[in-house]
C-alpha cells in the first residue's frame, strides 16, 4: 500500500495483513522517514501478552509491506490501552 492510503489509519485501531500473510491488530503509529531511506516506518502496538508487561510493538518498514488494512475500532482487542 502507499503511504497516502495508510495515512488515514495512523493513530487508529486497525487490523492489517502484511505482504507475507501475517495478520496484526492494534493501534497504528507512523514514524516518518526518520532514516531518510525512502520509506515511512509504521508500528502496530497491541496490549501486552502478560499483564504488567510492556505493550507489544511490531515495526513495519515501509507501506509496501502492508497488503490490506481495515478499521478495527469496534474490536476491543485491537484498541491500544494506555499503561498506568
Amino acid at each position: 500500500m502507499t503511504d497516502q492510503e495508510i495515512a488515514p489509519f495512523v493513530g487508529k485501531p486497525v487490523r492489517l495483513t502484511l505482504a507475507d500473510g501475517r495478520v496484526l491488530a492494534g493501534t497504528l503509529h507512523g514514524h516518518g522517514d526518520a532514516g531518510h531511506h525512502g520509506h515511512v516506518h509504521y508500528a502496530v502496538v497491541s496490549d501486552p501478552v502478560n499483564k504488567g508487561d510492556a505493550p507489544v510493538t511490531e515495526m513495519i518498514h515501509g507501506g509496501d509491506r502492508i497488503a490490506t488494512i481495515e478499521d478495527a475500532s469496534s474490536d476491543p482487542a485491537a484498541v491500544e490501552r494506555q499503561q498506568h
